[in-house]
């Protein structure tokens, strides 16, 4: 289940103000991914790197629902949980997507809408998953602990 509320209590108290900025800016979006359980966090890094069969295995395993084909032809995370913890295992990172008709999408990266998006949450002290160089994330902003 995605909610803030599962969010560290900093990172939930800056999400919350990003979020109802965004919509005071009637910038639709989605939260998609808050806080992950190791389980949840396998099954992602799995996608894209396993076959169906195991990842939606391993979806089972975290309550996850099975995904097709087309969705695990490409990878969602760097992170396999364990050697390499993403910061939604310790409730530090959001995952935003925009929204057309009422349904959440994942659009192509040059999509203005994801920096619409970034923008409102990195005023907020967010750091943007879009922003990286090796593996853009477009839908992850992570707090920036300092």
């Amino acid at each position: 289940m995605t909610r803030l509320i599962d969010l560290n209590k900093e990172t939930y108290y800056i999400a919350n103000h990003a979020i109802a900025e965004l919509q005071e800016l009637k910038i639709p979006h989605v939260v998609t991914s808050t806080k992950r359980t190791l389980e949840e966090q396998r099954a992602l890094y799995a996608q894209g790197r396993e076959s169906l069969k195991e990842v939606n295995r391993l979806r089972k395993i975290a309550e996850m629902r099975p995904i097709g084909i087309d969705e695990n032809g490409y990878t969602v995370t760097n992170c396999d949980g364990i050697k390499y913890k993403s910061n939604h295992q310790s409730g530090d990172a959001i995952d935003i997507v925009p929204m057309e008709n009422g349904k959440a999408i994942w659009p192509d990266a040059k999509d203005r809408r994801w920096n619409t998006i970034a923008f409102v949450m990195i005023k907020h002290g967010f750091e943007w998953g879009g922003d990286w160089k090796q593996f853009p994330d477009f839908p992850h902003y992570q707090r920036v602990i300092k």
